[in-house]
């Protein structure tokens, strides 16, 4: 693990108690994970192992859930496998209820990977992962190793790049209201800071496709979500060829 990502994830451990609390505030939050996560489960077969990289405190794995349960599948067809580099998230994730078919381990996302047989899983959730990874051409080739032939990848993140209007009402509602918020829920702030920054900085959304199609994805799809974070928060799909 780099020394970037060990800081990071030493940040999301002090984070963690209070995290839940604080994404409930983000108007639509859970709605976007949920149409990311059903967009998943469209792709998925009827009996389906799936990997949901950077899951965190476990919110993506029960959009995971609730969009296999949404679909009509039988609960014991799934095994979701979640892993995250923070300890302190996992043990949130752990806090709560899970059926038998859901794992968590603690792990930086690539590492964990490389140890996955080929072709091995049919869909692959990262939700607000790829941003915070170093080595961002690792993950996707990784991603794509580990896929079998049409299984699919869902990378649900942020993305300003490429929008003055966009990177204008970021910069505002990270100063106005998450900072603040932050510091008034006694979160982590240097995390907060760092969300904006690592926002601010990171890839457009042509250039994550780009990534996904030199790593062998094809029927690229690119969902934009309503509310004041159209523009703001993308899903980009990818079928492994």
């Amino acid at each position: 693990m780099t020394p970037r990502s060990w800081t990071l994830s030493e940040a999301f451990d002090r984070a963690a108690p209070s995290y839940d609390a604080m994404v409930a505030l983000s108007p639509g939050y859970h709605d976007q994970l949920a149409r990311a996560a059903a967009a998943l489960v469209e792709r998925l077969p009827e009996q389906a192992t799936v990997l949901d990289l950077g899951c965190g405190s476990g919110a993506s794995t029960q959009a995971i859930l609730a969009a296999w349960e949404g679909a009509g599948r039988p609960a014991n067809a799934l095994t979701v496998l979640g892993v995250d580099a923070s300890a302190g998230m996992i043990g949130q994730a752990l806090h709560k209820r899970w059926p038998a078919t859901v794992t968590f381990g603690i792990d930086d996302a690539v590492h964990w990977l490389e140890r996955r047989a080929d072709a091995s899983v049919d869909g692959i959730l990262a939700a607000y992962l790829l941003r915070n990874v170093t080595d961002r051409e690792a993950l996707v080739a990784e991603a794509a190793r580990v896929l079998r032939p049409g299984g699919a990848v869902v990378l649900h993140d942020y993305s300003v790049a490429g929008s003055r209007s966009a990177r204008i009402l970021w910069a505002g509602i990270c100063h106005g209201v998450v900072i603040p918020l932050a510091i008034l829920k006694r979160s982590d702030v240097p995390l907060h800071r760092y969300l904006y920054t690592s926002v601010r900085d990171f890839d457009s959304v042509p250039e994550v496709m780009t990534r996904l199609t030199r790593a062998g994805f094809g029927q690229l799809r690119h969902l934009r979500h309503r509310g004041w974070q159209h523009g703001i928060i993308h899903t980009v799909v990818g079928v492994r060829r």
